[in-house]
């Protein structure tokens, strides 16, 4: 098969670029919007992304199943990229404005959350599959999640450069970021995502089409098959645990960085400064997945990633929060380590040849929907577990923290999501294929399809 060109690469990068510009402003920023601005108890805000992420729990394989089902001129995927992108778009936006008080805001900010995350499913889940369909080569696979993960990552070193001064901006003279502020900001950040999902709608082309009795599967055969895939859970754990610590830490170090560490003017330092040494980390590394092994590479990963968290913890219990050199050089690495995080991705349609290989099922969209629901449920759960748990040592929106309240957001921004790291790198032992394992699979389903 025909190796995928730059171009394709760097356009399917932008599709995660995109993505998050919707996605990452909305994981870093509304917590603090929902308990500072909307003026939500940290217990309110943290049922409402549960009960999202229990939804998605439903939404996301049943629109995984309906997707895979799909037969258009223009794919199977595609469509919902060009159709589904300006209501994505637009539902970021709308999630970041209040509407009454009370019952009616939480009602509200329930209704646009839950709306941007069934959107982000049909947009995202659609663009993270077209890497399944696109080719068959494992080096271009992994490049694929390489150019995806830099450019989720970009786009994070973007959104957290900019964010901050922009809020305070728009904020005017008004102490700390007013509700305009976040629509103005997650205006733009829309405003500018739909172009780039267009490209990838462009520049990125279905190749790999199922046979017609595939795609004629019941969908309890594909869930069943999906279900019985083991190297398909183990990646499901994989990322529940890794999705967990990075999206909770990204949910909560913004009241680390504004009561432990108090520097308002090094808040974009910090928030931007782990993307930037992920798509560096990335850059370097993402040459060596396929030569050292996606295994060894992710005990790399998650251990480095792991340990600099829980050093950020130390350094801030026993040095103070004021040693600012040593907190970026330890938030530097931590950024680093996260190169891990494509490789995952990159595991998934490998999970997706030995179901077809052992089941005669393919079920690409399941699949994918599976893996993006362990990445939803572990954001859910970071970011509402770590909620609750600085509420439980005392946290008190827009007051002094006292220093119990202050030693909680520690312990939750880094050092409850280092242990999970660390843990990750135990689950990574039950993946059972392997490069050698996953060449003769390949080699059987090009047979059987006469290639």
């Amino acid at each position: 098969m025909q190796k995928l060109s730059k171009k394709t690469l760097f356009a399917y990068g932008c599709g995660d670029f995109a993505s998050n510009l919707c996605w990452t402003f909305l994981g870093s920023y509304l917590s603090i919007f929902y308990t500072d601005v909307v003026g939500m108890a940290p217990a309110v805000a943290s049922a409402i992304m549960l009960i999202a992420k229990i939804w998605d729990g439903v939404n996301d394989p049943m629109f995984g199943a309906i997707a895979e089902r799909t037969n258009t001129k223009k794919g199977r995927f595609r469509p919902y990229i060009f159709y589904g992108s300006p209501i994505l778009a637009l539902f970021s936006v709308l999630t970041f404005t209040t509407f009454g008080n009370g019952s009616s805001a939480v009602l509200w900010a329930s209704f646009t959350y839950i709306g941007c995350g069934m959107l982000y499913t049909v947009v995202n889940l659609s663009y993270g599959s077209l890497s399944m369909v696109m080719t068959t080569d494992p080096e271009d696979i992994a490049q694929l999640n390489s150019f995806r993960m830099m450019g989720t990552n970009l786009s994070s070193v973007l959104l957290n450069a900019i964010s901050a001064p922009l809020l305070l901006k728009f904020s005017g003279a008004a102490g700390g970021y007013t509700a305009g502020a976040y629509t103005k900001v997650a205006l733009i950040y829309a405003v500018c995502a739909v172009p780039l999902f267009y490209f990838v709608y462009a520049s990125c082309k279905e190749t790999i089409i199922p046979p017609v009795s595939e795609t004629k599967v019941t969908v309890s055969t594909s869930i069943k098959s999906v279900l019985s895939n083991k190297p398909l859970m183990v990646i499901f754990a994989i990322q529940l645990c890794a999705m967990t610590a990075f999206f909770g830490r990204m949910g909560v170090v913004i009241y680390y960085l504004m009561y432990n560490v108090q520097r308002y003017d090094l808040i974009s330092v910090f928030m931007m400064l782990p993307s930037l040494m992920t798509v560096i980390g990335i850059f370097f590394t993402k040459n060596y997945i396929m030569k050292v092994g996606k295994k060894k590479m992710l005990y790399i990963g998650y251990t480095g990633a792991g340990i600099s968290l829980i050093l950020i913890y130390v350094a801030g219990m026993t040095m103070g929060y004021s040693n600012i050199p040593v907190l970026i050089v330890l938030h530097a690495l931590y950024g680093f380590f996260c190169f891990s995080f494509p490789i995952p991705m990159a595991m998934v349609p490998e999970a997706v040849n030995y179901q077809e290989d052992k089941m005669g099922v393919r079920s690409d969209g399941t699949s994918m929907a599976t893996i993006s629901l362990s990445t939803k449920f572990g954001s859910a759960i970071g970011v509402s577990g770590g909620l609750l748990i600085m509420g439980a040592t005392g946290y008190v929106a827009n007051a002094q923290q006292t220093p119990s309240a202050l030693s909680g957001i520690n312990m939750t921004a880094n050092l409850i999501f280092g242990i999970l790291f660390l843990i990750c790198v135990i689950i990574v032992k039950c993946y059972p294929l392997d490069e050698e394992k996953n060449k003769e699979i390949r080699a059987r389903l090009d047979q059987k399809a006469g290639r």
